[in-house]
């Protein structure tokens, strides 16, 4: 498809706009951000991390703060996800699937926490009961039926056969803890297997991590990490290039190629699971009718967007680094003569002549709600982009930015709304499907519903043969995308910055890991 030349203009125009905006502003914290990054001599052996995120505490059983514990080297799980998403030993050394319910998991001897006590096949049936009895998110993985413990072997029975059990012991949620110390520890200082242990927190600010003197697999490659919360990716180019930062991730992709042209750093890509997407509310009094989102979908110049901000365009909800995401052809590909069509096959017609057609007497207005998301500002991009559009076939489309995004899908109270969401967070197609698009899902907040899609769903969930699960889940997308369910505008490449003191980093394709035990400090 040519891209439109005056489009691209105008949208890069934009995106300059933007990021001058933030630098002007401070958006997300600016210089007082950087300044706030550690300043440590770059002599020391002190690993610094420009983090776009930092909880609210570091129970790795609360919401998804096991993710942050993963990723600045602490927690550990039975299983971890390698450079191929491909599931192998970590906590546990092996594992067989003794019957379709039936799982079995041998736990690596020598494994200690990070205060010494041994890691056995007690403490972690422990550790996973605990994320079943504080996140309801647990459910969506799996469902024992009863857990086992025997000296170092783990049997876990499910209460329906499984399919993706090993990928899903992947997920930081069931990161291995000890959970005999007291709350107020768990939540600031969690005793943990990995290679560097919490030694100060600072809610929704910083981590420091000491080397885990204990730590199963080998000597760590520094002797700490400090870690800050630098949520804007211009404040984190901007700590890197001050020197008061020796990495950093998620960099928009306009500052990029900053790095990517000076031999004092370097940069790591790989195509990840992650999609840029832009949500739409399926009960919403205007996109209810799937017609109207068919029309915004060929309104879409969807490449455009992903060419801009550095992603590979999508055609699905499935990023190609999953065999269900590749060779999938886009049901609504950009037409606006198409939408226009649809728009008037509707009766929605612009009779006053201001450029907006109307709905029983008045102009539609979408509400679009924007929040910058996975420390990238690509969804305001996304969203003034879409908005211009939607003009151009006579929509209107309000810009609504906000920081409580969670509430507001909660109440329905919006049109389209803007996410970078990992559609296989653990490598394996099954629980996005059951989160976002199963009848009453989790995280259905587009209240979409297809029977058709739910059945698929369910036979999804029992099927263990890999083939099998990614064609199933194939079809579920197929169906979804037909429905105009939502708009899947890019595959991300996930990045990883370093300076030249740091060796041994790597971007993997599951972003869970960060910083690892490899990475040394010259």
């Amino acid at each position: 498809m040519k891209v439109n030349s005056e489009k691209r203009k105008w949208v890069a125009g934009l995106l300059t706009a933007l990021l001058a905006a933030t630098a002007l502003s401070g958006c997300g914290g600016g210089a007082e951000e950087t300044a706030a990054v550690s300043s440590d001599a770059a002599s020391s052996d002190i690993l610094r991390v420009a983090m776009f995120w930092v909880s609210t505490n570091l129970d790795p059983a609360d919401g998804y703060n096991g993710w942050v514990l993963s990723r600045i080297g602490a927690g550990e799980t039975l299983v971890r996800l390698n450079e191929n998403a491909q599931p192998e030993g970590c906590i546990a050394e092996s594992w067989q699937q003794t019957d379709e319910n039936t799982w079995v998991f041998q736990i690596r001897e020598g494994v200690t926490f990070s205060n010494g006590k041994p890691v056995d096949a007690a403490a972690c049936k422990a550790a996973i009961e605990r994320a079943f009895e504080e996140n309801i998110r647990a459910e969506e993985y799996f469902s024992p039926s009863s857990i086992e413990a025997e000296g170092q072997t783990l049997t876990i029975h499910t209460s329906t056969p499984n399919g993706t059990l090993v990928y899903n012991l992947a997920e930081p949620l069931f990161t291995i803890v000890d959970t005999e110390v007291d709350e107020d520890t768990m939540d600031t200082a969690p005793v943990t297997t990995g290679p560097y242990q919490v030694t100060a927190f600072t809610p929704e600010q910083s981590v420091e991590l000491s080397r885990n003197d204990q730590y199963w697999d080998g000597t760590p490659g520094v002797s700490g990490v400090s870690v800050y919360s630098v949520p804007d990716s211009e404040s984190r180019v901007l700590a890197m290039q001050a020197g008061e930062a020796d990495l950093t991730t998620t960099i928009d992709n306009t500052s990029l190629q900053l790095f990517s042209d000076e031999s004092r750093y370097t940069v790591y890509e790989t195509i990840t699971p992650r999609v840029n997407v832009v949500y739409y509310n399926n009960a919403s009094p205007l996109l209810s009718d799937v017609k109207m989102r068919q029309a915004v979908s060929y309104a879409a110049d969807k490449d455009t967007y992903a060419s801009l901000i550095g992603c590979a365009p999508a055609t699905g909800l499935y990023s190609t680094a999953l065999v269900c995401g590749q060779d999938v052809e886009d049901a609504y590909p950009y037409d606006p003569e198409a939408a226009k069509q649809l728009l008037d096959s509707m009766g929605y017609l612009d009779t006053d002549g201001d450029g907006i057609r109307e709905k029983d007497g008045e102009n539609i207005q979408f509400q679009y709600v924007i929040a910058a998301d996975h420390g990238s500002s690509d969804s305001a991009l996304i969203a003034q982009a879409l908005q211009a559009d939607l003009l151009e076939v006579g929509l209107g489309c309000n810009l609504v930015q906000t920081e409580n995004m969670a509430d507001i899908r909660a109440a329905g109270e919006y049109d389209f709304c803007s996410a970078n969401d990992s559609t296989a967070p653990t490598a394996d197609p099954e629980v996005f499907l059951l989160q976002h698009y199963y009848t009453g899902g989790s995280s259905n907040y587009q209240h979409y519903s297809n029977p058709e899609v739910d059945s698929l769903i369910d036979t999804l969930t029992a099927t263990f043969d890999p083939d099998e699960r990614q064609q199933l889940a194939r079809q579920a997308s197929e169906q979804i995308l037909a429905d105009a369910g939502s708009l899947y505008v890019g595959y991300i490449y996930g990045n990883t910055v370093v300076s030249s003191r740091v060796q041994g980093a790597e971007q993997f394709p599951i972003d869970y890991y960060i910083v690892t035990k490899d990475i040394t400090l010259s």
